[in-house]
């Protein structure tokens, strides 16, 4: 099979060096901005995607777990404030969520899973969130939707800078620096982040006090991370440019405990790197764009932040990938990818394993009476461990008069079984594993005028062949196993509003609403830690130079365990959290402003939490100053 895919990958490649030969006349080049994964932002057809802004960020600049859970339709699901933190697309599970970074997947061989509060993103230019399939592009893990952070480069003579300090309760402290300079031919951006924080909150559950009547504290909570990017572009001529990004992460966070057992000692640090190359060359009728990475994650484990001993783990990755696109005329194009990947991983109970992995994929995008947009696209990869099943996805929009606009997505898409589950020692790994597969129908309605933005989205998700953990007879050890189909139905709602009264003095307000029935096909019970109801929003409002926001977050209840008991002990309640913002513009000019501001989170004290007996802190301040030159 391997020499088969071989043979498939390197005639793609001569098929493509062949196209190449051609020319004409169509232009559709980039001039001023470069844009990594462009893909997300320009190509996606019949899928609702979610963009948020580096202003829209700073607004929650703790960690990405808070930008992700107050701003996106998303449901993350974290181990307490600070503490290990996943995203959930639809009621799908962390390992569905595919987390990208300038278009490459860096969810973790291990566990197949991106630690949102392992990562430091606040120099990202953007993240945008992509609700629905996506392995066609994004590879396995793709199931519920894709989070992609991107590093933009401009092409003209510029120099700016980007400076935001915070500090508040628990001597919480987010610090980031941003600067970006080039002309025309050259563009460089460099970025740095520094995070730290007691986190010694008190643990608002009357329930639960010491000897004294006080309320217990989030003992060994602390956190510290640090991260450092920097890109870089050379631009050889209108269409011709070549970059080079490169980000390195470092954690030391401490695992708290939870209400019934607040002593711990446990220790974590994690440390990642990322490297990656782009060569774009666009001209006429043709596009081509080379991409080569290499990332390394390793992890240390303490039980005792006070003893040397540790487990670990570590895993490097590399790939090159090439996307072709010919452009028949305006309207219409074809694509084709082809990827390569060597990943090895090990652990200090694992030895070392290697997979390789081939895809080739082909796409045609095309507009049909300028108002009917559509894309079918088709991918087979081939992996050294699996059959991995061929997926497809057929997307379409087609435009109404007066802005309405109508989306539909159909999608199959596959996750393979990571190298925990396939290895996990004490004969807990299964080798008979095989790749989890899934259907999607995807079925939205938007519209757009100059104040006022909707979206909205009903889907269908099928999952099968879910790769779960159970409990072994006789035993206390737990086992991987292909075992649950699901089902995944609801509806997304996306609006804006946003009304100027003069130059200084507007308000804006954006909602995200999901509604999620996920359910067991064999047992007809609701999959654990899935929110039937999830909203959240903001209001935005300057008069002037004061500026105030208001921020909501609403949860229904979820259950804990698979058999759905309607009991204290094994649900969350549901709950509304509010957040508080109000500022002073010190001056605004153009590009250039100084920005003070207090914000008050959890402003009504609310108890509530994301894992059973870890509540999240209650009221608590934070003042931020945000600086653009």
């Amino acid at each position: 099979m391997m020499k088969r895919c071989r043979t498939l990958f390197f005639g793609g490649l001569l098929c493509s060096a062949v196209v190449f030969a051609q020319n004409d006349s169509i232009n559709r080049l980039e001039k001023v901005i470069l844009v990594a994964d462009s893909y997300v932002r320009n190509n996606v057809v019949g899928q609702k995607t979610t963009l948020l802004t580096s202003e829209q960020m700073v607004k929650n600049a703790t960690n990405l777990t808070e930008i992700i859970r107050f701003n996106t339709p998303v449901s993350v699901r974290d181990y307490g404030n600070g503490g290990a933190s996943s995203a959930r697309f639809r009621g799908t599970s962390a390992e569905n969520t595919a987390v990208m970074w300038n278009g490459i997947n860096i969810n973790a061989f291990g566990n197949g899973q991106t630690g949102l509060n392992s990562l430091s993103l606040s120099t990202a230019d953007e993240i945008v969130v992509k609700s629905g399939g996506g392995s066609v592009k994004y590879g396995s893990g793709a199931i519920g939707g894709s989070i992609h952070a991107n590093d933009n480069l401009y092409f003209k003579k510029h120099q700016n800078l980007h400076l935001f300090g915070s500090y508040g309760s628990f001597n919480t402290t987010s610090n980031f620096l941003k600067t970006s300079f080039g002309s025309k031919q050259w563009a460089v951006k460099l970025g740095a982040s520094v995070n730290k924080s007691t986190n010694d909150y008190e643990l608002i559950d009357t329930r639960y006090k010491d000897e004294k009547g006080d309320f217990l504290t989030n003992n060994n909570g602390n956190y510290q991370n640090y991260g450092l990017s920097l890109s870089l572009g050379y631009q050889f001529s209108d269409g011709n440019t070549l970059s080079f990004y490169t980000t390195g992460y470092k954690g030391d966070r401490l695992f708290s405990g939870n209400l019934t057992q607040p002593e711990t000692n446990d220790k974590y640090i994690d440390v990642n790197q990322r490297n990656l190359w782009v060569w774009k060359v666009q001209k006429n009728r043709f596009s081509h764009v080379l991409k080569t990475a290499y990332l390394t994650q390793e992890y240390r484990y303490f039980v005792d932040k006070n003893n040397f001993d540790y487990d670990f783990g570590k895993s490097k990755r590399w790939l090159f990938n090439y996307d072709f696109t010919y452009f028949f005329n305006q309207n219409s194009s074809l694509n084709t990818f082809l990827d390569f990947q060597n990943i090895e991983g090990k652990t200090n109970q694992i030895s070392p394993r290697t997979r390789e992995q081939y895809a080739f994929a082909i796409g045609f995008q095309s507009f049909f009476m300028e108002q009917w947009e559509y894309n079918i696209e088709l991918k087979k990869e081939f992996n050294s461990a699996f059959h991995v099943p061929p997926v497809f996805v057929v997307g379409t929009n087609y435009t109404l008069k007066d802005a309405h606009e109508i989306l539909l997505n159909i999608s199959s898409n596959y996750r393979v079984p990571t190298l925990n589950e396939l290895y996990w020692p004490n004969n807990q790994g299964n080798l008979d594993l095989i790749p989890e597969k899934s259907n999607q129908v995807d079925l939205g309605y938007q519209y757009k005028n100059n104040w006022l933005t909707l979206k909205t989205t009903i889907f269908f998700m099928d999952v099968m062949d879910k790769i779960i953990w159970t409990p072994q007879i006789n035993s206390t050890s737990w086992k991987p196993i292909n075992l649950e189909e699901s089902t995944h139905t609801g509806v997304e709602f996306y609006s804006n509003f946003y009304y100027s009264i003069s130059n200084h003095q507007f308000i804006e307000a954006t909602t995200n609403y999901t509604y999620t029935m996920a359910k067991d096909v064999d047992t007809h019970k609701d999959l654990i830690f899935v929110p039937r109801h999830l909203f959240n929003s903001i209001v935005n409002y300057q008069n002037g130079n004061l500026t105030a926001y208001v921020q909501n977050l609403s949860q229904s209840k979820v259950f804990t365990t698979e058999d759905n008991l309607n009991h204290t002990a094994n649900i969350l309640q549901g709950f509304t959290v509010f957040n508080l913002g109000m500022g002073v513009l010190f001056f605004q000019d153009q590009a250039k402003s100084l920005h003070v501001e207090l914000s008050i989170k959890n402003m009504f004290n609310e108890l509530y939490s994301f894992s059973v007996l870890r509540p999240m802190p209650g009221t608590n301040f934070n003042i931020n100053i945000n600086y653009k030159l």
